[in-house]
């Protein structure tokens, strides 16, 4: 799997940098805060990050593929969007991203003011990740076996949407942190 599948171009200024005081160290030589704060900071570079890695640009791309093929193709004299569950796949996919999308920005603003925003960040990490995953997958069965094809763009987007849920840390270790800070009370 490429990480670069969707031949989209690549920017590396749109992510996040750490915070001036992760590169200190306390007396002990222990960094909790620090910890905390690069947590969120990789949390939030992910759902932010590159073009072509990022799962607000995966989500979107999967949905607008979805959109375009729905809309062009025939089955049995009708357009696929006429069909309810390819709407409703549509629709589903709408309404998760714009869900992602808003716990990102909220974390991203609890980062900009200061705020210890790991949970959010992780929140934010793995729900992005997921609805990107879903997202992608909902829109090759759309596309149906034109879909799985390599040289169908969306294929490249689900191979990207896959590693999402790896970087930064593997969703299954995300979880674990968003209970453990759940159960300690959260922030």
């Amino acid at each position: 799997m490429a990480v670069e599948a969707s031949g989209a171009p690549v920017t590396t200024d749109t992510a996040p940098t750490a915070p001036a005081e992760a590169s200190q160290h306390s007396e002990t030589g222990h960094t909790p805060k620090v910890g905390f704060a690069a947590l969120a900071v990789g949390s939030i570079g992910v759902v932010f990050g590159d073009i072509g890695t990022s799962p607000l640009y995966a989500f979107k791309a999967a949905m607008d593929e979805a959109i375009a093929y729905a809309n062009e193709r025939l089955q049995f004299g009708q357009k696929l969007i006429a069909f309810p569950r390819v709407a409703d796949k549509i629709a589903m996919m709408a309404a998760e991203i714009m869900i992602a999308r808003q716990i990102s920005y909220y974390a991203a603003r609890e980062k900009d003011k200061g705020r210890r925003c790991d949970l959010e960040a992780g929140m934010a990490k793995l729900l992005a990740a997921r609805v990107a995953w879903a997202a992608a997958d909902n829109a090759v069965q759309i596309h149906g076996g034109n879909g799985f094809a390599l040289e169908c763009r969306i294929s490249r987007i689900l191979c990207d949407a896959r590693i999402l849920s790896i970087f930064e840390g593997a969703a299954e270790i995300q979880a674990q942190v968003i209970a453990r800070r759940l159960l300690d009370g959260g922030n």
